[in-house]
């Protein structure tokens, strides 16, 4: 058991088998390795990425299916350690607020084996956006500039 300090949920204890071990960086954070999954609302498709060391550090992820049911992993783009394409679970980092289009990162997903727990973010040779948007009514109004590839809580 582990206790945490978190960005929106209070101080936590958490089992070991609920933390996700980041093997392969996510981009711009290389000193976070570890992370647990905690909910948004009940009844939101959001999750949140929460740092286990860092309690300001809470990412809102998204399973990319619930917006775009054809989203595709090139399998040849991820490490054969994680396994195959039924082993893994894939959120993509969201960007909200800030007065952006709400949007998801398609292009670098976070992927983690199922079992073991351990996988991180990769970068996608299909041309895939760093910006899709998350709503239908984002979408109509056009593509934006990418900004970044996740949103990172800030205080």
């Amino acid at each position: 058991m582990l206790t945490i300090d978190t960005r929106f949920h209070g101080t936590l204890t958490v089992e070991d088998t609920d933390i996700l071990r980041v093997d392969y960086e996510i981009i711009g954070f290389a000193e976070e390795k570890s992370f647990i999954l905690l909910p948004h609302r009940p009844d939101s498709p959001f999750l949140y990425l929460q740092s286990t060391i860092t309690a300001s550090l809470a990412f809102v992820a998204i399973d990319p299916l619930l917006r775009v049911p054809d989203y595709q992993i090139p399998a040849s783009d991820i490490p054969q350690a994680l396994g195959e394409s039924r082993d893994w679970a894939v959120l993509c980092l969201c960007t909200l607020g800030n007065g952006q289009t709400p949007s998801m990162n398609l292009k670098s997903p976070l992927i983690f084996n199922r079992q073991s727990r351990h996988g991180g973010q990769f970068v996608l040779s299909w041309p895939y956006p760093l910006q899709h948007p998350l709503f239908v009514d984002e979408a109509k109004k056009g593509p934006e500039e990418p900004s970044h590839a996740g949103t990172h809580a800030q205080n």
